[in-house]
C-alpha cells in the first residue's frame, strides 16, 4: 500500500534540518550584519511588491530569497528614535523620558548606562562590534551646546568597539561624522555657524570636514568595508549599518542619479540596494557567506510629505506608481500600519532554509532576543535584560508553523499607543472631545481589515476590554514580567 506523506511534513523536516545544522555550527559563532534602512516603506523593494519597471533592488531580493522573509514585521515606533532605542535595548522607548517625538540634535543620551545593550551582550559572547550610520540616540549626560572635545555616552559607551556615525540624520545641524568619541577630522575648537540645513536650521560650523549629503552612503559603506577587512579571522563580528537613506533630503549618489524610473526617490532606494550589495559582496568574496547571518529591516514606514503646491521626490515616485508603503493606510509619524509595517528578512546560508516566507507577527524590538538565542543560547542574559523583546527563533526554525507573539505595542510621533494582539489592533483614544473619528478609541480586525477602515470598537466589547487591559498591564510592567 502506498503511503502519502503530506508536504507539510517535509517542510517541518527541512526546517528542523536547517536549524539543527545552525545549532551544530554555532560553536564557531556566525558573523552578524544588521542593516537598518531609514524611512523605508513596506512596498519599497521588488520582493515586497515594487514594480521592476520603476526601481531595481536585486541585492536585497537575492538575500531575501536565500532566507526567511517576514510578511508581518513591524517596528515599535513610526518615527526614528523609538525603533533604534528598542532595537539596541530590547525595551520600548516610552519607558524612558522620551514619551513622544525623537531625540533632537543637542539632546542627551537616551540609553541608560545600566542597560545591557545588544552589542554589549554580543561582546560578552566574543564578538567585535562596530556601527556605521545614523545614531539618533543622543550624546552626553545633559543637553549640550556642541560636540567639541571628548563625546560621552555615544555608541562606544553602549557596546560598540568602533563607531563612525551621523549624529542624528542625513542633514542634521552638526554636519559632521563622529568617529568613536570625537568629531571626525576636527582641526580646532573654532565654530563658525553658516548655511542652513534642509530643515531650515543653521549648521553648527565645526572646523572639520563637512558631510557631503550625496556621498554619505558611500562614506559609510566604505568605512564598513574597511572595518570588516581589519577583523581577526577567527573572531566573529557584529556590524550594525544604520543607513541614512531614504530619509529626506532625497539626495541620491552621483552613481545612482537617474538610474531608476521613479525619480530621485527611486534612485535613493537603489542607493540602499547598492550599499547593502557591497557589504554582501565582501562577505561572499572573502569566504564568509556560510558563516554570516544577515538581517535587513527598516526603522519605520516611508514618509510621503503632504506639501500643497510642491511635488516632493517622494510624491513624484508615488505618482509614478511606486506604492512606498504598499497598500497600507498612513505613513511615517502616524498611528496607522503604513508607519509600522516594514520589509524584514534574515539569511544564513546552510543554516536557515532559503525561499521561505513567514506570516508570523514579529518586531524589530525582538531582534535582540532572537540573536541572543541564535548565537548565544541566551547565555548571560539576565532578568531585566531586553524586557520587551521576544525571540522569534521558532518562526525561523519552521516558517510555516504557527508562532504567536505576545501583544506588541506601537507608538506614533505624538506618543499615541496602539497594541497588536491575535487578529486585532487596538488604538487608544487621542482626544475624546474631538469630532474627528480618528481621534477616538479604535479597534480593527486587522487580519480581515488590513486597510484599518472599519472601527469595531463598539461592536466588539470583549476584545476592546481585553485590549485596554493588555495595554495597561504592559505599560505598568515590562512585557516579560507581564507575559512570562
Amino acid at each position: 500500500m502506498k503511503i502519502l506523506i503530506p508536504n507539510s511534513f517535509w517542510l517541518l523536516v527541512l526546517g528542523c534540518f536547517f536549524f539543527m545544522d545552525a545549532a551544530v555550527g554555532q560553536s564557531q559563532k556566525p558573523n552578524i550584519i544588521l542593516f537598518l534602512a531609514d524611512d523605508f516603506g513596506y512596498g519599497s523593494t521588488n520582493i515586497y511588491g515594487a514594480p521592476t519597471t520603476l526601481i531595481q533592488t536585486p541585492n536585497i531580493d537575492k538575500v531575501a530569497n536565500n532566507g526567511v522573509r517576514f510578511s508581518n514585521a513591524f517596528t515599535t515606533g513610526s518615527v526614528c528614535t523609538p525603533t533604534r532605542y528598542a532595537l539596541l535595548t530590547g525595551e520600548y522607548s516610552w519607558r524612558t523620558k522620551l514619551k513622544k517625538g525623537v531625540v533632537n540634535s543637542n539632546d542627551p543620551a537616551l540609553i541608560k548606562t545600566e542597560s545591557k545593550t545588544l552589542p554589549e551582550y554580543l561582546k560578552s559572547q566574543g564578538y567585535n562590534t562596530g556601527t556605521f550610520g545614523k545614531w539618533h540616540l543622543g550624546f552626553k549626560k545633559e543637553q549640550f551646546d556642541n560636540l567639541l572635545g571628548k563625546i560621552e555616552l555615544g555608541p562606544n559607551e553602549h557596546g560598540f568597539d568602533y563607531s563612525f556615525v551621523v549624529p542624528n540624520n542625513l542633514d542634521d545641524v552638526h554636519k559632521v561624522y563622529i568617529e568613536n568619541d570625537r568629531i571626525y577630522g576636527l582641526r580646532s575648537d573654532k565654530i563658525c555657524a553658516y548655511g542652513k540645513s534642509f530643515y531650515g536650521k543653521q549648521y553648527a560650523g565645526y572646523d572639520a570636514p563637512q558631510r557631503v549629503t550625496e556621498n554619505v552612503m558611500d562614506d559609510l559603506t566604505n568605512k564598513s568595508l574597511e572595518w570588516m577587512k581589519n577583523q581577526e579571522e577567527n573572531e566573529p563580528f557584529f556590524l550594525y549599518f544604520a543607513s541614512v537613506a531614504v530619509h529626506h533630503p532625497i539626495v541620491p549618489s552621483p552613481e545612482m542619479r537617474g538610474k531608476s524610473n521613479a525619480g530621485a526617490y527611486g534612485d535613493f532606494i537603489q542607493d540602499i540596494d547598492r550599499s547593502f550589495g557591497k557589504l554582501v559582496e565582501y562577505i561572499e568574496d572573502n569566504g564568509l557567506k556560510e558563516n554570516t547571518i544577515i538581517l535587513f529591516a527598516s526603522d519605520n514606514g516611508g514618509d510621503i510629505p503632504d506639501k500643497k503646491g510642491i511635488v516632493t521626490p517622494e510624491n513624484f515616485a508615488f505618482n509614478k506608481g511606486l506604492k512606498i508603503n504598499g497598500s497600507l493606510k498612513g505613513d511615517k509619524h502616524t498611528i496607522w500600519d503604513g508607519g509600522f509595517k516594514i520589509p524584514f528578512f534574515i539569511s544564513h546560508p546552510g543554516n536557515i532554509a532559503p525561499q521561505m516566507v513567514s506570516d508570523a507577527t514579529v518586531s524589530t524590538v525582538d531582534i535582540y532576543a532572537f540573536l541572543a538565542e541564535y548565537v548565544g543560547s541566551n547565555d548571560g542574559l539576565e532578568v531585566g535584560d531586553a524586557p520587551d523583546s521576544y525571540s522569534f527563533a521558532e518562526a525561523v526554525r519552521n516558517p510555516t508553523a504557527k508562532y504567536v507573539r505576545p501583544p506588541l505595542v506601537h507608538r506614533d510621533a505624538q506618543g499615541r499607543k496602539a497594541i497588536r494582539f491575535d487578529n486585532w489592533k487596538y488604538i487608544e483614544p487621542k482626544n475624546t472631545e474631538s469630532n474627528n473619528p480618528d481621534d477616538q478609541e479604535m479597534l480593527f480586525e486587522i487580519v480581515n481589515d488590513p486597510a484599518e477602515s472599519k472601527n469595531v470598537v463598539e461592536k466588539k466589547a470583549r476584545q476592546t476590554k481585553q485590549a485596554r487591559q493588555y495595554l495597561e498591564q504592559i505599560i505598568l510592567n515590562p512585557s516579560k514580567i507581564t507575559w512570562n
